[in-house]
C-alpha cells in the first residue's frame, strides 16, 4: 500500500469516527429530561407493543365532535383514528385496550356530558380529540373529576394536575411564524374568522367580511402582491401597503381548515405567487381534503407551522424515523384487516387510514404506559404515574418525545413545514386520499470556507 493510499484510509476512518461521535452526541443532547428514563431505541422499533403490568379490562375514552360538513372541532376526526392504531399495536403485543368514544355535539354542554359519560363507563383516561370551546370544556370537566386527559389538538383553558396538551406551545409557534416570514418586508394578512398573529408585523389586512365574496378578496390580494393589475375603472378596495411597495408574503388565517382551504384555493386561482403562510389548521386532514376537493394545489408555496413528526420523518435514519416507520407499518396492517373499525365503529379503519396521525396514537400510548407503570386502571393512580414519565420512540411513540412532568408535554419546537404532493408510499394505497404531505425545510449544506 502506498503512503498516499494509507493516508486516505486513515482520513476516511477518522472521519467515520467523528461522524459516529457527532451522531451519538446529538442523540444524547436532544434526549428529553426524564423522571423515568425511556428504554434505548433498538435498530428497529417493533410494530407490536407490550405493556407489562397493564391491568385487565383497561379502557380509554376518546371525545370527538361528530360531523362531516366542516363543523368546528370535527376537523380532527380522521386524524384521531391514530388512537385505533395504538390499540391495535398493544393488542398484537398481548395487551387489550378498549377505546370508548363519545360525541361532544360541538358544544360546551355536550363536551361536559361526554366526559361525564366516559367517567361513568370507568375509563382510566381521556383523549380529547377536538378543538375550540368544546375541547376546553371537556378538559375542564376532566380536571374537575381528576380524570387524566390529553389534548392533542387544543390547549386547556385552565391548568390542572390531570391535564396535558401535546400541541406546540404558543411561544414556539410564534417563533416558527417569525422564521417563516423572516426577511419579508411587506406581510399581508388574509383572514376569514381566524386568529390574527401578533408576533409578526402586518403591513395590511384583508378580511373576507369586507368583500362580497372570496374571489373579490383574492383579486385584491393578487393586486397587492403585484400578481394582478387593478383595472383602470376598478375602485380602490384597499390602500397601499404600509412601508412596502408590494406584499412579499401572505399569512392566511381562517376559523376552520375548510375555510382556510377555500382562501388558499382562491389566492392560487388569482395566481398569487408569494409564499402563503398558514399558521393554524393547515396540517389537519380536513384542510388536505378540502383543498383537493376545490382543485387547489399542494406545493412548496404553502408553509405550515408544526413540530417535526409527519410521515416524512419515517425517512430519517434516527430514533424518531424508526418510531414513525413502525407506526406507519401498523397503519398498513390495520388497514388490511377488515375487522378493524374506526373509532365510532361505523366504517372500516381503512377508510381513514390516510389521515390517522401520530398525535392521537401517542396520546393513547402515553395513557397505557402510565396505567402499566401504576399497575392500575384507577384514574388518580394513572394520572400520578403519568406525571413521572417521559416517553420516546423506544416506548412506542411515533411523534416527537413527550415529557409529562409538565402540562405542555411536547419537547419539540414548532418549525415551518412545506406542502408537497409527493406520495411517499408509506401508507395504504388510496386513490381517494388527497395528496399532501408536510416536510421540513432541508438542512443547509455547509459550504467550505
Amino acid at each position: 500500500m502506498s503512503s498516499r493510499t494509507r493516508l486516505m484510509t486513515l482520513l476516511v476512518a477518522g472521519a467515520a469516527v467523528v461522524v459516529v461521535a457527532l451522531i451519538a452526541l446529538a442523540v444524547m443532547l436532544n434526549r428529553p429530561a426524564e423522571a423515568i428514563r425511556p428504554d434505548p431505541v433498538a435498530a428497529t422499533v417493533p410494530v407490536a407493543l407490550d405493556a407489562e403490568g397493564l391491568p385487565q379490562d383497561l379502557s380509554i375514552g376518546v371525545v370527538l365532535t361528530f360531523g362531516q360538513s366542516g363543523e368546528p372541532g370535527s376537523e380532527y376526526n380522521q386524524a384521531a383514528q391514530g388512537a385505533v392504531v395504538a390499540a391495535q399495536r398493544f393488542a398484537q403485543g398481548g395487551a387489550a385496550v378498549a377505546l370508548l368514544t363519545q360525541n361532544d355535539r360541538g358544544t360546551k354542554d355536550g363536551a361536559r356530558a361526554a366526559v361525564l359519560a366516559l367517567a361513568e363507563q370507568g375509563v382510566s383516561g381521556v383523549v380529547v380529540a377536538s378543538s375550540g370551546p368544546q375541547a376546553e370544556a371537556a378538559a375542564r370537566t376532566a380536571g374537575e373529576l381528576g380524570l387524566p386527559a390529553i389534548l392533542p389538538y387544543a390547549q386547556p383553558a385552565e391548568p390542572s394536575a390531570s391535564l396535558w396538551t401535546t400541541m406546540p406551545s404558543a411561544t414556539s409557534v410564534d417563533v416558527a411564524l417569525r422564521t417563516a416570514v423572516n426577511g419579508k418586508a411587506g406581510v399581508l394578512l388574509v383572514n376569514d374568522g381566524g386568529p390574527a398573529p401578533t408576533s409578526v408585523p402586518i403591513a395590511q389586512t384583508l378580511d373576507l367580511a369586507d368583500f362580497d365574496d372570496v374571489t373579490g378578496l383574492a383579486q385584491e390580494a393578487a393586486i397587492l402582491t403585484g400578481d394582478q393589475q387593478r383595472a383602470p375603472d376598478a375602485p380602490m378596495v384597499s390602500g397601499p401597503l404600509e412601508g412596502a411597495g408590494r406584499a412579499d408574503a401572505v399569512i392566511v388565517s381562517a376559523a376552520t381548515p375548510q375555510r382556510l382551504a377555500r382562501l388558499v384555493q382562491a389566492l392560487q386561482s388569482r395566481d398569487v405567487s408569494v409564499p402563503l403562510v398558514l399558521p393554524d389548521g393547515a396540517t389537519a386532514p380536513a384542510f388536505a381534503s378540502a383543498l383537493s376537493e376545490l382543485d387547489g394545489t399542494a406545493s412548496g408555496q404553502l408553509v405550515g407551522i408544526a413540530p417535526s413528526g409527519g410521515d416524512s420523518a419515517a425517512l430519517q435514519q434516527d430514533a424518531q424515523g424508526r418510531g414513525m416507520s413502525a407506526f406507519l407499518s401498523a397503519v398498513r396492517l390495520a388497514s388490511g384487516d377488515t375487522e378493524v373499525k374506526n373509532l365510532t365503529g361505523d366504517a372500516p379503519f381503512s377508510v381513514d387510514a390516510w389521515a390517522a396521525d401520530p398525535a392521537s396514537h401517542d396520546a393513547v400510548v402515553a395513557l397505557v404506559r402510565a396505567s402499566a407503570l401504576a399497575g392500575s386502571g384507577d384514574p388518580s393512580e394513572v394520572g400520578e404515574a403519568l406525571r413521572t414519565i417521559s416517553l420516546g420512540p423506544g416506548e412506542g411513540l411515533a411523534g416527537p418525545p413527550l415529557d409529562f412532568s409538565r402540562p405542555e408535554a411536547l419537547t419539540a419546537k414548532a418549525t415551518p413545514v412545506y406542502a408537497s404532493p409527493q406520495d411517499l408510499g408509506l401508507r395504504p394505497a388510496d386513490e381517494d386520499a388527497p395528496r399532501l404531505v408536510w416536510v421540513p425545510a432541508p438542512t443547509p449544506t455547509p459550504t467550505s470556507p
